[in-house]
């Protein structure tokens, strides 16, 4: 063979080589740009809920639980677009996509834990969270609500309750203060036992050390001026 000829197949060979790798890159940036536009009508929705629930800082108590329960049904409303975000994501795969996923639903997880929290008075689990959103159908099941995202999305949820503290003085409700200072301190205990090696995770629970402080300190005046029950 000559050095011409081998030269060329070598080149023919390296061409094949790189325009495989390159139709897989073009692929895996199509498919991540679908990706991304399934998911904005789930964002739109979110913005939605997020929207519904900040009507808490400036609406009277009794008109939080519906606030709470149409942001929850608004939510709601992300179910059937799911089902077409899970049909683009391969199987088995669905960490490789999570980038693009993850801030979506940590704000879903925020809101539902809020929301929930006027409602019921506890932590949201996240197998609930995933009912809500409808991520535990067989045309889902490709997708899930990762640990990280639903541990981000709770101190999310904790980052809301000390402005919702203030405001509720405000709105001379002395009882939500002393009920979210009390959360929050469960949240604050509970995440101290966590080994938490994730620097992302990690900074955010380092907020929760401020909020706790925030409410305790509108619980304290509340104290201070004879306007909380005494504790039985």
């Amino acid at each position: 063979m000559s050095v011409q000829a081998g030269s060329s197949s070598r080149a023919q060979t390296v061409s094949e080589t790189l325009s495989s790798v390159i139709g897989l890159l073009e692929h895996d940036q199509n498919l991540k740009k679908a990706i991304k536009e399934s998911i904005e009508p789930i964002d739109d929705l979110s913005r939605g809920a997020i929207t519904e629930l900040n009507k808490l800082h400036s609406a009277p108590f009794s008109q939080h639980a519906e606030i709470c329960q149409n942001a929850i049904n608004i939510i709601g409303k992300t179910q059937s677009l799911w089902t077409d975000v899970a049909k683009l994501i391969p199987e088995s795969e669905f960490y490789r996509y999570q980038f693009a996923l993850g801030p979506t639903m940590r704000a879903l997880t925020t809101s539902i834990v809020l929301a929930r929290f006027i409602l019921h008075d506890d932590l949201t689990p996240s197998h609930t969270i995933s009912t809500v959103l409808g991520l535990q159908s067989e045309s889902t099941s490709v997708l899930q609500l990762s640990a990280e995202d639903y541990l981000q999305g709770v101190i999310g949820a904790v980052n809301e309750l000390p402005r919702l503290s203030v405001n509720a003085v405000t709105a001379q409700n002395f009882e939500l203060p002393v009920k979210i200072a009390s959360f929050v301190n469960d949240i604050f205990a509970s995440y101290s036992l966590l080994n938490l090696r994730n620097d992302a995770l990690r900074r955010k629970f380092d907020s929760l050390k401020y909020d706790l402080k925030r409410c305790e300190d509108v619980v304290y005046d509340l104290t201070l001026r004879g306007l909380t029950k005494p504790r039985e």
